[in-house]
């Protein structure tokens, strides 16, 4: 389910632009011209991670009335991080599409890589504190567990997808 969305929204924003031969614009630049195309799809994506969450969660009464009001705050920050990503891949892609990824791009890529991995950490690890002390502990690994798993699914499909560098 995920995945098909993320081939989605990477399709339909990168490819196009990929494919161009004319001056390609920065990752930012498309992100800016495709950004309700972009919404939405980000959109569709956490309504199903949503939808997930409360099949498995097992969430009843206060729990959830606690839960949800984390969990939503929480999404709008990933969603933050991975527009980051999405807008770093797609630096990636044009420079992979032109025929080279020069070192100093590699550079500059594996550093916001790490960052945002680094980041995407760090918010787990405050989001799950604040559920473990306001919900459960219990229900804070569940969380995390299921989050773990979601991102796992599509960060493989993203990267299966990805040329390696040359």
């Amino acid at each position: 389910m995920l995945k098909k969305l993320t081939i989605t929204l990477l399709a339909t924003i990168s490819l196009p632009v990929l494919a161009s031969q004319q001056d390609i614009p920065s990752g930012k630049e498309i992100m800016r011209q495709n950004q309700a195309q972009i919404q939405n799809n980000f959109a569709d994506v956490d309504y199903k991670r949503k939808k997930i969450l409360e099949t498995n969660m097992g969430l009843e009464g206060q729990e959830n009335e606690k839960f949800w009001p984390i969990y939503n705050t929480y999404r709008t920050e990933a969603d933050s991080l991975n527009k980051r990503t999405l807008e770093a891949m797609i630096d990636y892609g044009q420079a992979y599409n032109k025929g080279y990824v020069t070192d100093e791009l590699a550079t500059d890529l594996l550093h916001r890589f790490y960052s945002l991995q680094d980041d995407h950490i760090k918010l787990r690890e405050r989001y799950t504190r604040r559920l473990a002390e306001k919900v459960s502990p219990k229900r804070a690994l569940r969380f995390l567990q299921i989050e773990t798993q979601l991102d796992a699914m599509v960060e493989l499909d993203i990267a299966r997808k990805l040329p390696l560098a040359e």
